[in-house]
């Protein structure tokens, strides 16, 4: 099976929402958001050695019954060739598969769901859905901006359980942003707002380094007010 899967952690209770799971890290991503911080994911010549899929699979089966789902995250999951074989072979052993996806291969996104692979998905919607803020905050060099949209009008409507989430940046995905994500995300069923990670060593742009989270009570009142605008669930994740 061709994927690159560049790390694992055994047991999560916060990367499945209502499930303990384990996660799988994927390489290689199409973006370039500056504030990132897995950078080792993100660019080739940082990768690490990647783990067989062998080692995975015999990993996964060890923690049936200790686990009820397995994350596929990245990087951007849905650039591995052979994606949909392998979330085949979770589903076959007895998980639930939740995708983490920037919502760039609709195409991709949409099997997995019409497959019955996937049980949830969360895609991140990087800014408002105009090209100019989509480009600016992904510095994607061949944004597939279409697939993005096509990918958010999909999930409203398609059954399957989701999430659609945006992390703030300073000076870059500000307040106002998020309010301009909410009015283009009317009808989602559940909409999460990330605050940015001060605290890693390094991001895709060094000058988001040494930058500070926005405060508690700033992310409360921006909840409130996207909450007026969405018609689903607004959470705040610290």
């Amino acid at each position: 099976m061709n994927v690159r899967i560049g790390g694992i952690i055994k047991t999560s209770l916060i990367d499945f929402p209502g499930r303990v799971s384990s996660v799988l890290f994927f390489q290689g991503c199409n973006f370039r958001c500056g504030y990132c911080y897995n950078t080792d994911l993100v660019f080739p010549e940082k990768f690490k050695e990647t783990i067989s899929v062998d080692e995975v699979l015999n990993f996964l089966e060890k923690r049936k019954g200790l686990v009820d789902g397995v994350v596929l995250l990245g990087g951007e999951p849905t650039l591995q060739p052979d994606l949909l074989e392998f979330a085949r072979a979770v589903k076959d052993m007895g998980f639930l598969v939740k995708l983490d996806t920037n919502g760039s291969r609709f195409e991709r996104m949409r099997e997995m769901v019409e497959s019955g692979l996937v049980d949830y998905i969360a895609m991140d919607v990087k800014a408002s859905l105009n090209y100019e803020d989509y480009h600016r905050v992904t510095r994607c060099s061949k944004l597939d901006f279409e697939g993005v949209v096509k990918s958010v009008n999909y999930l409203i409507g398609s059954g399957v359980d989701y999430e659609f989430r945006t992390t703030m940046a300073p000076g870059l995905v500000e307040p106002d942003l998020i309010l301009r994500i909410a009015e283009d995300i009317r009808g989602a069923k559940r909409y999460v707002i990330q605050n940015f990670f001060s605290q890693a060593p390094e991001y895709v742009d060094s000058r988001f380094k040494g930058l500070k989270s926005f405060p508690p009570w700033e992310l409360e009142k921006l909840r409130e007010n996207v909450g007026r605008i969405v018609e689903g669930e607004v959470q705040v994740r610290a």
